[in-house]
């Protein structure tokens, strides 16, 4: 009998193998108000069960324009919680909302870091086993960025689209 205890761990190992993700981001950032810029982006996530992903999103756009006149660049943290809406389908569509923390560089503003948040949706399609191609909206709020002079906090509503390749480990 112990030597079937190794094979009741392969299903396991299957599954595991399919618990993880890694996803690219490249898009088009529209804060309100302010220059359309680039996003990029890398998200790490791990199935929770078969239709809710936790995840850590790692990006970078800027925050430029705007009155008053703000140049800068948001590196930002998300941790993100997605919601797969037809799992087992060739298109999946899917929800999430994350909270983070952005760090900010750059003229117009006294803020160094601000809290983030972020609600989006999108729909993806199987390229193959492991690999997807997703399109997402996504609205993040960069809240109480603090203008030149410090004195009044802003948030700054940044809507974006982008592409996305998917691989799952």
């Amino acid at each position: 009998m112990k030597s079937l205890r190794p094979l009741l761990l392969l299903p396991l190992a299957a599954v595991a193998a399919q618990a993880y993700t890694l996803e690219l981001e490249l898009g088009k950032s529209h804060p309100t108000g302010r220059q359309d810029s680039n996003v990029v982006g890398l998200t790490v996530a791990t199935q929770v069960n078969e239709s809710f992903s936790l995840g850590l999103n790692l990006n970078s756009r800027g925050l430029v324009g705007g009155t008053p006149a703000i140049d800068l660049d948001a590196r930002t943290a998300f941790a993100e919680l997605t919601y797969d809406l037809n799992a087992r389908g060739g298109i999946r569509p899917f929800v999430g909302a994350g909270v983070g923390y952005s760090w900010l560089s750059g003229t117009g503003s006294t803020s160094k870091s601000v809290l983030a948040t972020d609600v989006f949706a999108g729909v993806r399609f199987a390229l193959s086993e492991n690999l997807d191609l997703a399109f997402t909206v996504k609205n993040a709020q960069f809240i109480g960025v603090k203008d030149s002079t410090g004195a009044n906090k802003n948030t700054i509503t940044d809507w974006s689209q982008s592409v996305s390749l998917r691989l799952k480990f």
